[in-house]
């Protein structure tokens, strides 16, 4: 057994990490069914090396890369044809206190349906490092779709990066309220 103190894991984060090529397949294989029927555009507004979306042949991607010069956070246009979302937005380049992924899920609740299914990788702190007054904590609550699911996922998935994270899915009612990856 390891046991990894604060200042072994103090380095900076990489904000580029990779999602593993065993949980892309992962999100595909509970997509996978939906995507014969419903969906046809998915986003990912912080797509690196497009894995996330890789496994999905027969629907329309769409995807934001800064280094390729699109950066969805500039976008103004309305994605009216995206009828799902999965992103692992980066976690280390929030703005203030807001966290990175809430600003991504911000900016897609702004430009893309509200119903849609959202699968988003975020720290756990997103959803649960809230006080009774903080400004996430009321949007989670008032703002945001349902979180119908949340796939909890191991403090060492991501490679040479030990953090807290899960996936939540908003708008998913057909996947089982929690899977442990």
């Amino acid at each position: 057994m390891s046991v990894y103190n604060k200042s072994e894991n103090k380095k900076t984060k990489p904000s580029d990490t990779a999602t593993p090529f065993d949980l892309c397949d992962y999100i595909y294989n509970l997509l996978k069914d939906r995507c014969d029927n419903n969906i046809t555009c998915i986003l990912d507004p912080c797509c690196g090396d497009k894995r996330l979306t890789n496994n999905f042949k027969n629907v329309e991607v769409i995807n934001y890369k800064i280094k390729d010069g699109t950066d969805f956070l500039k976008e103004q246009n309305k994605l009216d044809k995206v009828n799902c979302v999965i992103c692992n937005p980066p976690f280390n380049t929030g703005q203030g206190r807001m966290l990175s992924p809430e600003v991504f899920l911000d900016k897609i609740l702004s430009l893309c349906k509200r119903d849609i299914p959202i699968l988003m990788v975020a720290p756990m702190g997103f959803r649960l490092n809230n006080h009774k007054r903080s400004k996430r904590r009321k949007k989670i609550i008032e703002r945001y779709p349902d979180i119908t699911s949340i796939i909890s996922l191991p403090l060492d998935t991501f490679e040479d990066t030990l953090f807290h994270c899960e996936i939540l899915c908003f708008n998913c009612p057909w996947l089982k309220p929690h899977y442990q990856f």
